[in-house]
């Protein structure tokens, strides 16, 4: 018998998920670029794949901008009377949807250097990734960007 029940996760506990989420996601990235990266490559010739010069910087450029956009809108709708835990579980579900939406156009920057050879694209995909680094989850983030009260602040240390 499957449990569909969800576990009840102290507040803490629901930090360290959110961290280690934004940790495989990055991890994942930085693997499949360095695999691709490794990968023997003709050099890039002709120009059959013109459109991806164009359509590669724009998506990075709209999904970083939908993504920030939409984390901070998801942020403002937190109730700030509820308790710690709802909050924590909105700030994972808003922490998971702007990394999401920074992954796709990152993987696809990738892959768009694994058809063509062209660093540019690598290139792209790394600034996404160091974007991601910086944006990694910490307590003291989470406090700032839920304006955490005192005692919010030690029930979730």
């Amino acid at each position: 018998m499957i449990n569909k029940q969800p576990a009840n996760q102290s507040a803490a506990a629901l930090v360290k998920t959110t961290i280690i989420i934004h940790l495989a996601l990055t991890a994942g990235q930085i693997l499949f670029a360095v695999v691709t990266f490794l990968i023997p490559k003709k050099p890039a010739t002709g120009h059959s794949n013109d459109m991806l010069i164009f359509i590669v910087p724009t998506l990075a450029v709209s999904c970083f901008a939908a993504g920030h956009l939409l984390f901070k809108k998801l942020l403002s709708n937190i109730n700030s009377q509820s308790p710690l835990k709802a909050k924590l579980i909105s700030y994972q579900s808003a922490t998971i949807i702007r990394l999401a939406l920074l992954e796709g156009p990152s993987l696809f920057a990738i892959v768009s250097f694994l058809i063509t050879g062209n660093m540019v694209f690598i290139g792209i995909a790394g600034l996404i990734i160091l974007y991601f680094i910086y944006l990694r989850p910490t307590r003291q983030k989470i406090e700032d960007d839920l304006n955490l009260g005192y005692d919010e602040k030690a029930e979730l240390n």
